[in-house]
């Protein structure tokens, strides 16, 4: 079965679901409508308060800004929000109540309401009741983490579900709000605990051991991944709904974890936005239908991007599996890919290793070398240093001279011997053919992959065989209005792409970085 056809039944369940799920209710386009005619806004108007969440790419902050004139257009056209911090917000500038934000907006267009034995739900409980501005909502954030954090011992006290609601909702300033959650403190933190147990149990159910997960969490997409999750371990962190949606799509545990982990973070189960349809269908469709978790993630791309052109609010960064590489600066990407080159050269060089006789990209996981080595180098400052000294210098460079570094999951170890799990999962990962044993199959297995890597830096997107020549045109939007001679890179890369390509001297990896670093310039300050 293609892919394709796995992609567009996975697609029309999903928009049978998203249908049934807005059945017998007043549809947001209605309701925002007669509310916009009611406070008499315009449609900039209402924009300017409303918010949602931007993570600020390379800075490590999140900031919540307003949405646009043209977003609330779209919404009076029938799209709709999918993240919480808009529904409250629009909520708040309709001057809706506690309650009604609750019920009437939350639980009916998103499928669930607030916990205020979660954390974060009891953060958003104070926003609404004015004990805080949305600007403050990162901060406010880090004091509750520090209150956590406090090892002074409290009674233990515990409090009914409605009961702790009532004095939530009660509280009359930020420091009244502060006295409850330290009087709570150990019922919050338990509770985080035991989630971050059972986020421990479903790793190693699902994966067997942490390190081999590690590669996924890196990738999820929040502020200092690793971090946050030794945090949470800890009971320490403030878990969010988005943070654990981001967890599910990147690690696509069972629905029956998923489940457990919603239950055990004391949030709803799965709801009715695009995002979380999604991320049940995700786990099904795994269990039941496609065996490889690339695979997977080509129909979430795909799927998210139709939706997206539908109207339906989905996150750029929640379905892009290597986004942790496409943010980072292009210069950085641009030196990754040329030293990704150097060491693919530098390999097959290596002849007393048997290269010649297997090749090796066969064995090597793109995850790995992305996951693994971008992310590592992205942070890295003599990485870091020598982008910026390469990409600086106005003048064209020759990458046979260039002082290059080392990819080290491409490095090839003498006497490596690649073990069962090598084999079985190369194609999972890097949706790459297997050279033969003759002619220069395995050199070309060398440029494949090399140009499909070449891809996945540039778009965060997992590769797709056969993809009708798409990966080209997508690679010239992320090129842009960059230095280097592009064209010649695309005419390389869409030859090398092909269904049927085959070895040809012009399109080889050498003429790759030959036109990577051809007529190299000064890099677009607008673009770093």
């Amino acid at each position: 079965m293609k892919i394709q056809d796995t992609t567009e039944r996975f697609l029309e369940e999903i928009e049978k679901k998203l249908s049934g799920a807005q059945k017998n209710k007043v549809p947001f386009s209605r309701f925002l409508e007669e509310k916009m005619d009611q406070f008499d806004y315009s449609n900039t108007a209402l924009a300017r308060k409303v918010f949602h969440r931007v993570e600020k790419k390379g800075e490590e902050r999140v900031q919540y800004v307003p949405v646009t004139r043209q977003t609330i257009g779209a919404w009076l056209k029938g799209s709709m929000p999918s993240s919480r911090e808009i529904y409250i917000t629009l909520g708040m500038a309709f001057s809706m109540s506690l309650e009604e934000i609750n019920y009437v907006l939350l639980e009916t267009y998103m499928g669930y309401g607030l916990y205020c034995k979660n954390i974060e739900d009891a953060l958003w409980i104070a926003l609404i009741n004015g004990l805080f501005t949305i600007d403050q909502m990162e901060e406010v954030k880090e004091k509750i983490e520090d209150i956590l954090a406090e090892s002074e011992e409290t009674d233990g006290r515990s409090l009914a579900t409605m009961d702790l609601w009532v004095m939530l909702a009660d509280a009359r300033s930020l420091e009244q709000f502060y006295d409850l959650v330290r009087a709570y403190r150990e019922e919050f933190r338990d509770g985080a605990k035991r989630f971050g147990q059972c986020l421990e149990e479903v790793i190693e159910e699902e994966y067997g051991y942490y390190e081999k997960a590690a590669w996924f969490l890196r990738d999820i997409g929040c502020l200092h991944c690793e971090a946050q999750f030794s945090k949470i371990r800890a009971g320490k962190a403030v878990v969010t709904r988005e943070w654990l949606l981001r967890f599910c799509i990147a690690l696509q545990p069972s629905i029956e974890s998923i489940e457990k982990l919603l239950a055990k973070a004391q949030m709803e189960p799965l709801g009715v936005t695009p995002a979380e349809i999604i991320i049940g269908m995700i786990a099904r469709y795994k269990a039941d239908t496609v065996e490889d978790s690339q695979k997977i993630w080509m129909m979430i791309e795909s799927v998210t991007d139709q939706l997206r052109q539908k109207g339906y609010e989905i996150d750029e960064d929640l379905c892009r599996k290597y986004e942790s590489v496409y943010e980072v600066p292009v210069w950085q990407k641009w030196w990754f890919s040329v030293c990704v080159g150097r060491q693919l050269l530098h390999n097959q060089q290596q002849k007393d290793f048997g290269y010649e006789k297997n090749g090796y990209c066969r064995y090597v996981m793109t995850d790995r070398v992305l996951f693994d080595d971008m992310n590592r180098n992205k942070k890295s400052s003599l990485f870091k240093k020598n982008a910026r000294t390469y990409t600086e210098e106005g003048k064209a460079l020759s990458w046979i001279t260039l002082d290059w570094q080392e990819v080290p999951s491409l490095a090839i170890e003498k006497g490596f011997v690649p073990d069962d799990f090598d084999l079985e999962k190369y194609e999972d990962y890097c949706y790459l053919r297997r050279p033969s044993r003759f002619s220069k199959d395995f050199i070309m297995n060398d440029i494949y992959f090399y140009s499909a890597l070449l891809y996945s830096i540039w778009t965060g997107k997992c590769f797709q065989k056969g993809n009708g020549g798409l990966e080209t045109e997508e690679l010239r939007k992320e090129f842009g209005s960059l230095t280097f001679d592009t064209e010649a890179v695309l005419d390389i890369l869409a030859h090398n792409l092909g269904e049927n390509a085959v070895y040809q001297e012009e399109c080889d990896i050498a003429h790759l970085l030959d036109a990577l670093c051809r007529d190299k310039v000064k890099m677009d300050k607008n673009r770093i």
